[in-house]
């Protein structure tokens, strides 16, 4: 498959939108525009996450992918739960016991970590349906039909699990299975940001199963490409190397929102907030990406069970 830069882009601004909505400053100052990012960011990263993943591996090969999601998951839910038992926050964790540990886990999740979840999970069942149930053959209709109903099920059993979530992940994996190239599909155009604003900011269109939020991703998506192609060459390069590194960001930045309470009481004089979200956005990316530099050049990847986080 042809990687596009233009996803890399995506990612990028997708991203950055992840660290915004986490500073809780940022929610208290502008709880619509926050409602507004939150209504198409995730359907969008999980359509993008769908059609990048490739299941043309071996069982072994796919399992070291499907580890490279679980061990990061599990180490970063194990130590916020540890963590939010000892701080007043919400949904802390009222005792250290195995109990309580296991039930974040494997049933609640904790902060962003739910995508990584709905990843292993929709991964895995990806890969069932198109690599592990022989009578099948090379009936395409099938297997989607597979995948799709064990979605649907794993929906009513798995609390994280909701159809409106899954579902963008599964047109993801259409549109992969079926070679449609995402600059055909996500055609670069910038009359793509008029319908987006006619269904999210004057529409009020927010929950994830409504049909307009899935017209305003494709919208998102295609007005992000048109942005890509107007970049300067520099420009184009920089936010293509943060979208191939969102993975250390998107683990480590709860680290720094959350820190960033501590100096807000310096930032009294800017009564819109830009300048703290600013700073406070600079400080998760970097600091993520220095963390991930450190684990790479200590080889501490491997308690992550990586080789190397940075690409």
């Amino acid at each position: 498959m042809k990687l596009h830069e233009e996803i890399n882009f995506a990612r990028a601004l997708l991203i950055l939108m992840v660290v915004l909505i986490h500073i809780v400053h940022f929610g208290e100052l502008y709880p619509e525009t926050k409602s507004i990012i939150l209504s198409f960011m995730m359907p969008s990263f999980l359509l993008i996450t769908g059609y990048l993943t490739n299941i043309e591996k071996t069982p072994c090969a796919f399992c070291g992918y499907l580890l490279r999601i679980a061990v990061p998951y599990v180490v970063m839910v194990s130590s916020f739960s540890l963590l939010s038992y000892y701080l007043p926050v919400r949904d802390r964790i009222t005792e250290l016991s195995v109990s309580q540990f296991a039930e974040r886990i494997f049933v609640s999740s904790i902060g962003p970590y739910w995508f990584f979840y709905v990843m292993l999970v929709c991964s895995t069942v990806f890969y069932i349906s198109f690599k592990c149930i022989p009578f099948l053959g090379n009936n395409l209709f099938a297997r989607f039909a597979v995948f799709g109903f064990l979605l649907t099920v794993l929906s009513f059993v798995l609390p994280i699990i909701s159809i409106q979530t899954v579902v963008y992940y599964f047109i993801g994996t259409i549109l992969r299975q079926t070679r449609c190239d995402y600059s055909a599909v996500f055609r670069p155009t910038p009359y793509a940001i008029l319908p987006f604003i006619a269904l999210i900011i004057f529409g009020r269109h927010r929950d994830w199963a409504d049909i307009a939020v899935f017209a305003s991703v494709f919208c998102f998506l295609s007005f992000s490409s048109w942005c890509f192609c107007k970049l300067g060459t520099r420009a184009k390069s920089a936010f293509s190397n943060l979208g191939m590194n969102t993975l250390p960001i998107f683990l480590f930045h709860p680290i720094f929102t959350l820190s960033s309470k501590y100096y807000l009481r310096f930032f009294t004089w800017d009564s819109t907030g830009f300048a703290f979200i600013i700073i406070t956005i600079f400080f998760s990316v970097f600091g993520s990406l220095l963390i991930a530099r450190v684990l790479d050049a200590t080889n501490l990847s491997y308690i992550f069970a990586r080789k190397k986080f940075l690409r």
